[in-house]
């Protein structure tokens, strides 16, 4: 049988904390953490719905972008398939002056060579230009040598006689020139 007394000595002491909150104390700092982290949830909320706002936004000025590029590409198609059949209508003025210098029809070539002029200087104005031909030096990009001579009277390349005039819109060849060049 233990006494009271050793009974007593048995039990460890305990110490009352007077440091430690009590749960009134942090109920205050849990509502604010709550609260915090409501606001980061409403927050995210907002953040989700505006970069799906701006998601949409994009792919709706994308597919403007794309529609505005292929408009483009066809403009500029159209463009180019225009530019070509104005070098046609030229080279169709061309075998007429030709022919009338065959002829020896004076009249005609003068009227002819005075009408080239008023359609040369209009086609400059909207940047429509025969590629320079007789005397300049070949160039790949834009000429065609069909024939290469030799005559020491002449710069090596340089071009002596032209088959098919060439020409360029906008600075883009629409077709080359078909010249005779030296060797």
């Amino acid at each position: 049988m233990i006494s009271a007394k050793d009974e007593l000595k048995l039990f460890k002491k305990k110490v009352i904390n007077e440091c430690e909150p009590t749960v009134n104390d942090l109920h205050e700092p849990l509502m604010e953490i709550d609260n915090k982290i409501s606001d980061i949830d409403k927050n995210s909320k907002k953040a989700y719905l505006s970069i799906s706002s701006l998601a949409i936004e994009l792919e709706e000025k994308q597919n403007i972008i794309n529609e505005l590029k292929r408009e483009l590409r066809y403009k500029e198609n159209h463009e180019m398939k225009f530019a070509k059949k104005v070098a046609n209508v030229l080279d169709q003025i061309d075998y007429i002056l030709r022919y009338a210098v065959e002829i020896k029809n004076d009249s005609l070539i003068q009227n002819i060579e005075q009408s080239i002029k008023v359609i040369k200087k209009e086609l400059r104005e909207v940047n429509f230009e025969q590629i320079p031909d007789i005397g300049e030096l070949f160039e790949p990009e834009s000429h065609d040598c069909l024939k290469a001579i030799e005559n020491s009277n002449y710069r090596k390349n340089e071009i002596v006689d032209v088959i098919k005039k060439g020409y360029k819109y906008n600075g883009k060849v629409v077709r080359v020139a078909s010249v005779v060049a030296i060797k």
